[in-house]
C-alpha cells in the first residue's frame, strides 16, 4: 500500500516566503576560515556564570576546531593544594570544574536544516527524445513542514515575516518552529527551535536563535533557551550560547599550542 502524500499547505504565501528563505540561506557565502569566540553561560540563583572558548571553522566543509581549555581556565589554571580549586571559587573534587554543556564545537554558520538541498530536475525539465527542451525547468523538493504566515513583526527595527512551522513527521529531526524573515532580503534574522545540541538530553524545550550580518556574511550571534536546562551541574533557569569576535582568519592560525584531549563532552549541533 502506497502512503498518501501530505496535503498541500493551506498558506501559499507562507510557502513562497519559506522557499525563498531557504534559497537565501543556501546562497550565503563565508570566508574559507572563520575565527570567533563561543561563550556558554548559565543563569541560576540570580547570576550568570560561564566560560568562553576560542574556535575556528573551515567553510564550506564546516569543520570546527575548538580550544579544549576555556579562556578563563587558561588565564587562571587550577592549582590543587590539599583541595582542588574549582571555577568561580567553588571547591570541587575534580581538578577542573564542569563546563555547563561541554566543549562548544559549534559552527558560526550553522543553518538548522534551512539551507535548501540541490533540487533535482523533473522529467519536464529534461531533454526529450525529439531533441526539444521545455521552456522552463521544473524542480521539486520534499516538504518537511506545514508553514503558516502568522504576522509581520519588527526585529531590530526591520520588518520581518513571522512564519510558524509544524513538522509533517519526525519532530526530533525537523526542529524549526518559528522563523523571522527579513521582508527585503528573505534572510532569516531570528528563529526558534524545539530542542538543541546533541551532547546530552537536556530536556531544554524551545531555544531562540539570532543571526547578524558581519562584513557581508550572516553569522549566528546567540542561542538562548526559553526555559530550564538540565546539566551535570544541576538545573539552570536559562542557558545562553553567544558567538562574538567573529572575523575572517586569512592566516588560518589553527595551532592552539596545547593538547586538545579532554574528558569533557563535546557540545555540537545535530
Amino acid at each position: 500500500m502506497v502512503a498518501a502524500s501530505p496535503a498541500p499547505s493551506p498558506d501559499a504565501r507562507a510557502e513562497e516566503i519559506f522557499s525563498r528563505t531557504r534559497a537565501a540561506f543556501a546562497a550565503r557565502q563565508y570566508p574559507p576560515t572563520i575565527a570567533y569566540e563561543v561563550r556558554v553561560s548559565g543563569f541560576r540563583d540570580g547570576t550568570w556564570t560561564g566560560r568562553s572558548y576560542r574556535a575556528f571553522e573551515h567553510w564550506p566543509a564546516v569543520s570546527v576546531i575548538a580550544h579544549s581549555v576555556s579562556d578563563e581556565e587558561a588565564a587562571n589554571p587550577s592549582r590543587p593544594h590539599g583541595i582542588n580549586i574549582g571555577f568561580f571559587g567553588f571547591g570541587t573534587s575534580k581538578a577542573e570544574s564542569h563546563d555547563i554543556l561541554g566543549i562548544p564545537k559549534l559552527a558560526a554558520t550553522y543553518a538548522f536544516g534551512l539551507a535548501a538541498p540541490p533540487a533535482e530536475p523533473s522529467a519536464e525539465g529534461s531533454p526529450r527524445a525529439s531533441g526539444l527542451r521545455t521552456i522552463i525547468s521544473v524542480t521539486a523538493t520534499a516538504r518537511n513542514y506545514v508553514v503558516r504566515l502568522f504576522r509581520e513583526e519588527s526585529v531590530d527595527g526591520d520588518l520581518c515575516w513571522h512564519l510558524l512551522l509544524r513538522p509533517i513527521g519526525n519532530p526530533g529531526k525537523y526542529r524549526l518552529r518559528d522563523l523571522y524573515v527579513d521582508e527585503k532580503s528573505y534572510q532569516t534574522v531570528r528563529l526558534r527551535t524545539d530542542g538543541n545540541f546533541t551532547a546530552s538530553d537536556t530536556g531544554s524545550g524551545l531555544w531562540t536563535v539570532g543571526y547578524t550580518l558581519i562584513d557581508g556574511s550572516w553569522y549566528l550571534t546567540s542561542e538562548v533557551s526559553n526555559g530550564p536546562v538540565a546539566t551535570d551541574d544541576g538545573l539552570y533557569e536559562h542557558v545562553a550560547v553567544q558567538f562574538t569576535n567573529i572575523e575572517a582568519d586569512p592566516h588560518e592560525n589553527l595551532d592552539f599550542g596545547i593538547a586538545s584531549t579532554t574528558d569533557e563532552p563535546d557540545l555540537v549541533e545535530p
